[in-house]
């Protein structure tokens, strides 16, 4: 007896199910509301639950842009998938961005982190051998007289100490040497001591005469052992260098304290390089300086920089920074061109951002925050030194260790601003497919 009740009860479920099932095929064929089926409702639980039941903002295609921007699922021009943005959850900060992780990847978003170490920094400009001016050297007579043979002619030529440059023809400088043979000769012939002192110092007096009046010390041996006086003697270069500004001519007269020629000494240069004034607060006396001169690329030149110019050029906004360099061979001359390096000194334990990361305004500096979970945040920034390896000096605005946007700032930004634009867009959409549903009974309707 109980199995036959058990029977009929399934039988009786069995029949009621069936009646439910027939009862919602009617329905749905009677234009009624479809209802999601229970394993229907079960996934987009599942999916809300997923996405922690966000918000879609709308529909897109990353690859293509704005244009693909879609109220509704579906396929992109390309055939790609829409991808779906969503609206951020939770309290946002002002300015904040959030984007989902696969479109991230598609903007190809990098990001780095800010931190703690030495900025470094090579000025690289360009320069010029300079003639170091306090080494060039004048030649003067300190007689009157006139040029006999002119040896030193040709601005340019090179000058070793000892080489002849002229001689001349001096009356003061005849009757001096007279002086000397007729003190030679008193002293040769003096017997007690007194006369033979007195005699030595009239001799070296007029021979320190000669000397100062620029007579050399070989030519005054000659004099006094051929006992002969010299009309025409022989002036020497007392340095060596490159002859310049020659301003007499054979058989000239000249006067006492003329300038004959000028020597330019070569052994040491200025190497002056044309530092920007961006590049100044980096440049400090002491460091070194390197040079590669463009007539002999494989040589490199040092020195260490010995003056900064106090001014600006200010046609080119350039200080001119100088090193000495030395030119034993003189093989370095005035107006070569070199491509210099200066090392400067690194700022030691500063905060570190890549330069790639900053974004300027027009007004500002802004650097993209990544908060992560997809989202971003605007920072107002002030940077300083910018150094070699693409990394800048922050200033304020940003701690070490949190991460900032370096690639994709650009998308990110179109991103934000698309929000407003793209509410709007896909809300008209809607609003448009509402009206055009909705105004389409009335018109049926009347027509009945």
């Amino acid at each position: 007896m109980a199995v036959k009740r058990t029977i009929i009860m399934g039988v009786l479920v069995a029949l009621a199910a069936g009646a439910g099932f027939l009862a919602g095929v009617d329905l749905a064929s009677r234009g009624g509301a479809r209802r999601q089926s229970i394993p229907e409702r079960t996934a987009a639980s599942a999916a809300r639950a997923a996405h922690g039941a966000r918000r879609i903002l709308y529909w897109w295609d990353p690859m293509i842009g704005p244009s693909s921007i879609s109220p509704q699922p579906g396929l992109s021009a390309m055939g790609m998938k829409l991808v779906p943005v969503y609206a951020p959850t939770g309290a946002s900060g002002r300015g904040e961005v959030t984007i989902d992780p696969a479109i991230q990847q598609s903007l190809a978003i990098e990001t780095s982190r800010v931190r703690l170490g030495s900025l470094h920094k090579s000025v690289r400009t360009v320069g010029y051998v300079r003639q170091a001016t306090p080494v060039s050297y004048a030649v003067t007579v300190r007689v009157n007289g006139w040029i006999g043979t002119l040896y030193a002619a040709t601005d340019g030529t090179a000058i070793r100490k000892g080489d002849p440059l002229f001689t001349l023809y001096s009356p003061q400088l005849l009757a001096a040497q007279e002086e000397l043979l007729a003190a030679a000769q008193n002293r040769a012939l003096a017997r007690d001591p007194q006369s033979v002192a007195e005699a030595g110092r009239l001799y070296r007096s007029i021979e320190r005469r000669l000397l100062y009046l620029g007579v050399s010390a070989a030519q005054l041996e000659h004099i006094a052992a051929t006992g002969k006086a010299r009309e025409y003697l022989t002036f020497l270069s007392p340095v060596s260098g490159y002859l310049a500004r020659v301003s007499v001519r054979q058989h000239s007269y000249i006067q006492s304290g003329r300038p004959v020629m000028r020597i330019e000494q070569l052994g040491t240069v200025w190497l002056d390089a044309q530092v920007y004034d961006n590049q100044l607060p980096w440049v400090r006396l002491g460091e070194r300086m390197r040079a590669h001169i463009a007539s002999d690329p494989g040589r490199v030149l040092t020195g260490r920089i010995s003056f900064i110019d106090p001014n600006e050029d200010p046609r080119t906004h350039t200080v001119t920074v100088r090193a000495q360099l030395a030119n034993p061979g003189g093989l370095l001359r005035p107006g070569m061109y070199a491509l210099i390096d200066i090392a400067a000194t690194p700022l030691a334990n500063v905060l570190l951002a890549p330069a790639s990361a900053i974004l300027h305004t027009g007004t500002g500096e802004v650097a993209l925050l990544a908060q992560g979970h997809g989202r971003f945040m605007p920072r107002k920034v002030t940077t300083g030194l910018t150094g070699s390896d693409g990394t800048v000096q922050v200033l304020s605005g940003l701690k070490a260790g949190e991460r900032v946007v370096t690639s994709g700032q650009f998308l990110i930004d179109v991103e934000s601003n698309m929000s407003e634009l793209t509410t709007k867009l896909v809300a008209g959409e809607k609003s448009m497919h509402h009206a055009a549903t909705s105004g389409a009974h009335p018109t049926a309707h009347s027509g009945g």
